[in-house]
């Protein structure tokens, strides 16, 4: 694995390990649709947004290192991503029920965090897929933005440089053909 593509999979396991978060609470609880059900997701409102952007801005960066760097393969595998998105998720859960107080135990019956489990292979996916069509956009974009510059087979001369060649007969003596020059 390149340094690109670790560094790529770290990135956005945070983001998609929030949206994997955001999209389980939401199906668990649908009649709540700011989050706030069960325990300590006040930071979502202030952390939502940032990490978003994070993971907009890493998604642009992976397009474009893409182009750049074209023999390097810099985009994360949809497992690993999804191992890393995990293991962002179970700490991010952890994290929640110790501030409020309570056992990660508590966590092995939440049918959302059962469910933001099972989530975490479907937004990779979706983020590598996203990786690698901000590729191709880029390299179409790249490609269109390049001055075209037209090609012919033939050489062209400038009429100021042509020089015009008239064949000159020398006779080479009386035995000889004429020599063509």
């Amino acid at each position: 694995m390149t340094s690109h593509r670790r560094l790529a999979t770290l990135l956005l396991a945070l983001p998609g390990a929030l949206l994997a978060h955001s999209f389980a609470y939401l199906w668990a609880y649908p009649a709540s649709f700011t989050l706030a059900v069960g325990r300590s997701h006040g930071y979502l409102p202030v952390a939502g947004p940032l990490v978003g952007l994070a993971g907009v801005l890493v998604l642009a960066w992976l397009a474009v290192l893409g182009v750049r760097a074209a023999d390097a393969d810099t985009v994360p595998s949809v497992l690993g991503l999804a191992a890393a998105q995990v293991i962002v998720f179970c700490l991010q859960e952890c994290l929640e029920v110790l501030a409020a107080g309570a056992s990660p135990a508590d966590l092995l019956g939440e049918p959302a965090v059962l469910l933001g489990l099972a989530l975490q292979l479907p937004i990779a996916g979706l983020l590598v897929g996203l990786v690698r069509a901000g590729q191709v956009l880029a390299g179409l974009l790249l490609t269109a933005c390049q001055p075209q510059v037209a090609m012919s087979p033939v050489p062209q001369i400038p009429a100021q440089a042509m020089v015009t060649v008239r064949p000159v007969m020398l006779s080479v003596g009386r035995r000889g053909p004429p020599v063509f020059v």
